[in-house]
This record gives structure tokens, C-alpha cells and sequence, in this order.
């Protein structure tokens, strides 16, 4: 659709996946392995917190939409994303704190409510896994009800026209797909 995606990870496999997703990994000056146990990222040394936050604040006069998802197991979220950073960013640009559960990255952030702050929209609710059951079970029925209706003659009415003889070359290509036996 256009969007330009960019990922920072203080983790090489993460940035690494941010490129085979066709996302631009950001990087800052300082080699620093910010690879920790069962998982998580480690904390990282001064330098590289000063020069990431240089990064971030550049970034954020840039870019409309932002998702922060940073955590360290047993602390609360790092602020990443200061209140001056929020304020530099176009009106209208939002903003993701998936980590609003641990207090945040975002410094603006209200935990647990939709808010808005000079402009930005902030996503701050604590209880995103909840959430996605509803959009899963809707994105899942729409695709079936869409599969339906290509495989039906009639648009409106779900039903399949047997047919002696399946014309495979003129056949949507979607349909013949799902077709396991004559």
C-alpha cells in the first residue's frame, strides 16, 4: 500500500527478520550485542541509549505511525519515546505502546486508554491479547464468507453447481484450488 516500514532491535536475528519482511532495520553507530536471555533484548550501555534516543527522535518527525513493543522481564518498560519526541511528530500520527502493560515506552501514554496528546493518537490499551480474538474471528469469517461466494454461481445464495465436468481452465483459480475430489 505504499508504507515505507522501518524496525529497530538492539537484537541481529530481529533485524535480520525486519529485512526478510522488506522492513528497513535501523541501526545506530555503536556495535553493541544487545542479545539476552530467552529472548528479550539486554539492557544496553549509555552510549548506545544516547545514540538510539538521537535515532528515535529523528525518527519521529518522520514517520505517521509508531509501535514500540520494548520490555526487560521483571522491570518496567523503558521510555523510549520521550514527551519533546511526541510533540515533534505530525498532527495526526499515532501511536502503539504495546508495552502500556509495564507503564510504557512512551512517555504520553496513558496505560490502559485510547488518549491523545498535541495531535498524536495514543494506543495505550493493556489488554491487546484480549482484543485479538474478535479481530481474528472476524478477519477468519470474512475470508470463508468471500471463499463461499467465489465458489457459488449465485452471489447471494451459498450453494455449489455440480457439474458433470469442471471447466479447470476457466475455473477461479481459487476454486480449483479448493476442489479435493469430482
Amino acid at each position: 500500500m505504499g508504507a515505507i516500514v522501518r524496525g529497530f532491535d538492539t537484537r541481529a536475528a530481529a533485524l535480520e527478520q525486519f529485512k526478510s519482511l522488506g522492513a528497513e532495520p535501523l541501526e545506530v553507530d555503536i556495535q553493541e550485542s544487545g542479545e539476552g536471555q530467552g529472548g528479550y533484548a539486554k539492557e544496553m550501555s549509555k552510549e548506545f541509549i544516547e545514540a538510539e534516543m538521537k535515532l528515535f527522535a529523528k525518527q519521529c518527525q518522520e514517520v505517521d505511525i509508531l509501535i514500540s513493543t520494548a520490555l526487560i522481564p521483571g522491570r518496567r518498560a523503558p521510555i523510549l519515546i520521550t514527551k519533546p519526541m511526541v510533540e515533534s511528530m505530525k498532527d495526526g500520527s499515532v501511536v502503539v505502546d504495546m508495552a502500556a502493560e509495564a507503564g510504557g515506552n512512551i512517555e504520553t501514554t496513558v496505560p490502559g486508554e485510547l488518549s491523545v496528546h498535541k495531535g498524536v493518537t495514543h494506543i495505550g490499551y493493556t489488554d491487546l491479547p484480549s482484543r485479538l480474538p474478535t479481530q481474528s474471528s472476524t478477519l477468519y469469517s470474512n475470508n470463508i464468507t468471500k471463499l463461499l461466494r467465489a465458489i457459488s454461481p449465485d452471489k447471494e445464495n451459498f450453494h455449489l453447481d455440480v457439474k458433470e465436468v469442471f471447466d479447470y481452465g476457466t475455473m477461479d483459480h481459487v476454486v480449483r484450488g479448493s476442489i479435493v475430489m469430482q
